[in-house]
């Protein structure tokens, strides 16, 4: 059974490395690519990138793998481009999961979702650093110095498309059901859009909700606790290996 991991703003897929290994060891087949213009991959223009890039990314390897039964999770922004991809490949969709992540509804954006406040100081920040073409990542925080010493250098700065552009679906009201889903907060992280979308989801019948006791960085600072999750939720869904 595949697993796509989809990395958040301003990472790649060496944010999901450490989880990625993990689940392989257990079986599973995982793919964890970086998003067009970050990581490896900001050779390509900022201005050329957009949300709809991101989900044509992730859409088009669920496509040309051929992959059936698929457990897709995402972090942080990366849950804007699962609801996007998984939108567009439904049939091949068997569960979601969103770690800490944006919950986009059908003509909402990631600034949208924020508010004008936050979106207005991230729009100043593009601004300053190369005209509004890109955001460079603000210090979010995280328990000790572990990004700073470990990933500083790796992130990259997000194309600003992404947080404008709106997620449409492609499907009509009447046909939007979606698989099974389960959203994990991470409850150390005060104050954040997440725990906004948490309220939203926690008990509704229709998802699936828990929390992790640690900062929005989890899937890098504790891989093990985060691929211990996602296989538990895998396997509570008869989703195996």
């Amino acid at each position: 059974m595949p697993i796509v991991l989809v990395h958040g703003a301003w990472t790649g897929a060496w944010s999901w490395r450490d989880a990625a290994r993990i689940l392989r060891k257990q079986g599973y087949d995982v793919y964890a690519p970086t998003l067009t213009g970050l990581a490896e991959r900001n050779h390509v223009p900022p201005e050329r990138v957009t949300l709809d890039t991101h989900i044509a990314d992730i859409a088009g390897l669920m496509r040309y793998e051929e992959l059936q039964n698929v457990l897709i999770v995402g972090h942080s922004y990366g849950g804007m481009v699962i609801t996007g991809a998984a939108d567009r490949e439904i049939e091949r969709i068997a569960g979601m999961v969103y770690v800490d992540a944006f919950l986009p509804q059908s003509n909402q954006s990631l600034w949208d979702i924020v508010g004008p406040e936050q979106a207005e100081a991230q729009w100043k920040v593009a601004q300053a650093h190369d005209g509004g073409k890109s955001v460079p990542r603000p210090n979010i925080p995280s328990r000790g110095d572990a990004p700073v010493a470990k990933w500083g250098s790796l992130f990259t700065p997000q194309p600003i498309g992404c947080m404008t552009e709106k997620f449409v679906s492609v499907r009509s009201p009447e046909q939007r059901t979606w698989p099974k889903r389960h959203y994990v907060l991470c409850a150390a992280y005060k104050g954040s859009a997440f725990q906004m979308l948490a309220r939203q989801v926690r008990d509704d019948p229709q998802w699936e909700y828990s929390e992790f006791d640690a900062m929005h960085d989890v899937v890098r600072s504790d891989p093990a606790l985060t691929a211990s999750r996602i296989l538990d939720i895998a396997k509570g869904w008869g989703i195996k290996e």
